[in-house]
């Protein structure tokens, strides 16, 4: 079984390094395949829901229409996959956060709907590690999220691809205070 670190609202890393401010670059990271990180819970309210509709244009019935919802496929209105996939995004940012040079991918599956007052968490884990062939001061990183609601279903899986900075590349590059 996997050894299991919850994240903080800062880090990742085990409680007894946990320090504002702190992140994991390349090389924890690489160095924690089989670990398995917990994000923080977060309940998608009404308003996020509406929100983020109308902020996409994204305005299929089942995401606005409670009658029309509860007629068809997942009896009443679901938010849209990609918005839980951006919230997931948000919990897990403390495995690299400012340490995280650009995004390179993503690939997701919607398991299972999640509707307004649902409370979802992400449980993390490194699945591939490997050194930038173009860029020596960095890594590329890819993490698998499962996302689950508050009665531990299983709602969404996805990983993404990162380039990470190196811990001596990051430091190299900190402006001293």
């Amino acid at each position: 079984m996997p050894h299991r670190v919850r994240l903080g609202h800062v880090t990742a890393v085990p409680a007894e390094r946990c320090r504002e401010g702190e992140k994991m670059h390349y090389e924890e990271l690489a160095a924690a395949g089989g670990t398995e990180f917990r994000s923080r819970r977060r309940t998608i309210t009404e308003t996020d829901a509406v929100t983020f509709t109308c902020m996409t244009g994204i305005m299929d019935p089942v995401f606005t229409d409670e009658i029309f919802a509860q007629e068809n496929l997942f009896g009443g209105r679901v938010v849209p996959g990609p918005m839980i996939m951006t919230y997931a995004m948000g919990l897990t940012d403390d495995l690299g956060y400012s340490s995280v040079v650009a995004a390179l991918g993503v690939e997701a599956r919607f398991v299972a709907p999640v509707r307004p007052k649902d409370t979802i968490h992400v449980v993390s884990r490194v699945a591939e590690a490997r050194e930038s062939k173009s860029r020596p001061d960095a890594g590329i990183v890819t993490l698998a999220h499962d996302v689950r609601n508050q009665d531990g279903t299983l709602v969404q899986q996805f990983s993404r691809t990162l380039l990470v900075l190196k811990k001596s590349a990051a430091e190299s590059q900190e402006v001293p205070s």
